[in-house]
């Protein structure tokens, strides 16, 4: 069994986002969302979508009620990426915390 070691609590979900960095840019679904990250999903109607994002990109995330977030790209996985964002920006952790409580 695996210990999970997140500070913070994760709230799953299913919304429409999308992801930019530079020229590159996919739709989603923002499959989780905490404090300190979120996971989203690449998928259009046809399939899995072959994304060329990177470790470390500063990403763009634009959610369906145009809400923007940045983070950087922590995790890349064929199906989607991991994003952190960053501690110190209290202007996104306060719309993160009001995203959160009235998803919960």
């Amino acid at each position: 069994m695996t210990v999970d070691q997140r500070r913070f609590d994760r709230l799953d979900l299913s919304r429409l986002a999308f992801a930019r960095e530079g020229d590159q840019a996919h739709g989603g679904v923002l499959r989780d969302i905490s404090l300190e990250g979120a996971f989203i999903e690449f998928r259009y109607p046809l399939g899995r979508v072959e994304h060329q994002f990177k470790q470390g990109d500063a990403i763009e995330l634009l959610l369906d009620d145009e809400t923007l977030l940045t983070g950087i790209a922590i995790r890349i996985e064929t199906e989607g990426i991991a994003l952190q964002f960053a501690a110190d920006d209290s202007g996104q952790r306060q719309v993160l915390e009001a995203l959160m409580a009235a998803e919960a």
